[in-house]
């Protein structure tokens, strides 16, 4: 795979977008110059019945996209901070696409041979052989069929300040101890915040290193990509801050689920002092929670990760047309879908291979596409608009991020840059799989 190219030169002006006059800087090939001009000023499209629009609110936000290992697109405009612009080296905290590299984790030491997704939990992390998770497979943690959703007691030693989120250990052994939501394997539902210490975990009995340290080791290192799950603090100055999302059109705040009595309620640690959204009192704290250096410290798998988007992006290129991580075979292994149907978390169709989204089924008319035309498409979304993705159809691989949070039902800015991205590419980048259940 090709490194990214120089960023440093101006795209063309952008124009002029719902927030102002913004222009996109970075780097685009010849043809791809609609990219950077959306990603300036964004768009107004219809869905459903109504208008909607897709920009970059208030902050910024990068794009970046590799064709057949090539850097095509690697563009960024915005604030990352208030009186602060987006830079080529900007990361923005990757929310739930962290899940996508810590299912890569678990990739690699499938293709190498040492670590078997067919075998029980049990074989690698005996003490999760309990409380009817005796049975449970390792792809069952890996295509969100554990039902292992929350962490039993996290009220009494992780505290919304980030105190506690680094202890891995004490969180893996408070997992193992509990009950599943249902029996592992008869149905699938989103684990929030358990998959990345469920998969890190096995992980880490594997390999010997923590997430964190394997990722950056066989990954990012290999790569040269600007990624990491667990950022120190010499790295922060280069985060950009969270800014909570804007509430929807007729409510004070966004409407974020905090009932510990609901299994979404558990698997976004709801409790005595809220969630992980909100506060006791109902107040948003989502953006406060990720920007909190402790938190970005710890080894979240599930949602920690920083990253830039020409680093994401070149951790999917290496999956959608090379090998240097793992062989072609054990791509298809793992991006071929596992479950589809309802989510017993979330309540909405999901999509799930062996820890990575695959195209959702289409709810609303007029919603583009985040995956991109081709059904084969897998990657992981994140909260606020985040999105990356390989495509093994066309070699395209591509990576948006963004800081201010776009409304977590049906994020569209992302989508948008991807539909634009294959406009550029043409007929040739769609495949026979763009005729796939999503329409």
């Amino acid at each position: 795979m090709t490194a990214a190219r120089d960023t440093t030169r101006d795209a063309a002006p952008a124009g002029t977008g719902s927030t102002g006059s913004r222009v996109a800087a970075g780097f685009v090939a010849p043809g791809f110059e609609p990219v950077a001009e959306l990603l300036a000023r964004g768009t107004t499209l219809t869905i459903g019945d109504r208008e909607r629009r897709a920009d970059l609110g208030a902050g910024g936000g990068a794009f970046a996209a590799f064709a057949d290992g090539e850097c095509v697109v690697d563009v960024w405009s915005g604030a990352s901070a208030p009186g602060t612009p987006w830079s080529h080296d900007t990361r923005a905290v990757a929310m739930s696409a962290t899940k996508g590299l810590t299912a890569l984790c678990a990739h690699v030491l499938a293709d190498a041979g040492e670590l078997d997704v067919d075998a029980p939990v049990r074989r690698y992390w005996p003490e999760f052989a309990t409380a009817g998770k005796e049975a449970t497979l390792v792809r069952h943690l890996l295509a969100h069929q554990s039902g292992a959703l929350g962490v039993p007691g996290a009220d009494t030693f992780m505290h919304w300040d980030g105190r506690g989120w680094a202890d891995t250990a004490r969180i893996a052994a408070a997992i193992a101890g509990g009950p599943p939501e249902w029996e592992p394997g008869t149905r699938h539902g989103y684990h929030g915040l358990t998959f990345g210490w469920l998969v890190g975990e096995v992980v880490a009995r594997v390999s010997g290193a923590s997430l964190g340290a394997f990722f950056e080791r066989e990954i990012a290192r290999r790569l040269g990509a600007d990624v990491q799950i667990g950022t120190p603090a010499s790295e922060l100055g280069r985060v950009a801050t969270v800014i909570e999302w804007t509430a929807r059109p007729g409510s004070s705040r966004p409407a974020l689920v905090v009932d510990p009595q609901t299994r979404a309620g558990r698997s976004v640690l709801a409790g005595p002092d809220g969630s992980m959204f909100t506060d006791a009192d109902g107040q948003p704290r989502f953006a406060a929670f990720m920007n909190t250096p402790a938190v970005l410290a710890s080894e979240i798998g599930a949602i920690g990760a920083t990253a830039t988007a020409r680093g994401l992006a070149q951790v999917y290129a290496a999956l959608a047309s090379g090998e240097q991580l793992v062989c072609r075979a054990s791509v298809a292994r793992f991006a071929t879908e596992q479950v589809c149907g309802p989510d017993a978390v979330m309540g909405t169709p999901s999509r799930w291979a062996l820890g990575y989204t695959r195209e959702p089924p289409a709810r609303v008319p007029g919603v583009p596409r985040q995956h991109g035309p081709n059904d084969e498409a897998f990657g992981h979304m994140g909260a606020g608009g985040q999105v990356a993705f390989a495509d093994p159809v066309a070699g395209v691989a591509c990576a948006f991020v963004r800081n201010h949070l776009e409304n977590q039902a049906m994020p569209l800015m992302g989508a948008c840059l991807v539909e634009t991205l294959y406009a550029c590419l043409g007929d040739a980048a769609r495949g026979s799989g763009s005729r796939g259940r999503s329409g």
